[in-house]
């Protein structure tokens, strides 16, 4: 990881894409209902908002080795915001 601005900066660009991808599904898809667009839309902002708070705030007593494995799973939660996207096209 080279920086925690970086993978904040990561976090935003991947949460928009997505998105945006959401949105454009929505205006060429006629089987879509409103209530599902409207979870999956808070899901994705939720979970957004869920990543960067973890980034912002870690844990305070923590090592350095405690802090990198912390920063990792926040990556790894990453692809949680894709498959949240898949919930869409069921």
């Amino acid at each position: 990881m080279a920086s925690i601005r970086l993978l904040k900066k990561d976090i935003n660009k991947l949460a928009f894409e997505l998105l945006q991808d959401c949105f454009s599904y929505r205006r060429y898809s006629e089987e879509l209902s409103e209530d599902k667009f409207d979870d999956v839309i808070k899901k994705l902002v939720l979970l957004r908002n869920d990543l960067i708070l973890r980034v912002n705030h870690p844990e305070t007593d923590a090592d350095s080795i405690s802090l990198k494995e912390h920063y990792r799973h926040v990556q790894l939660d990453l692809f949680k915001l894709a498959e949240v996207v898949e919930d869409l096209k069921k």
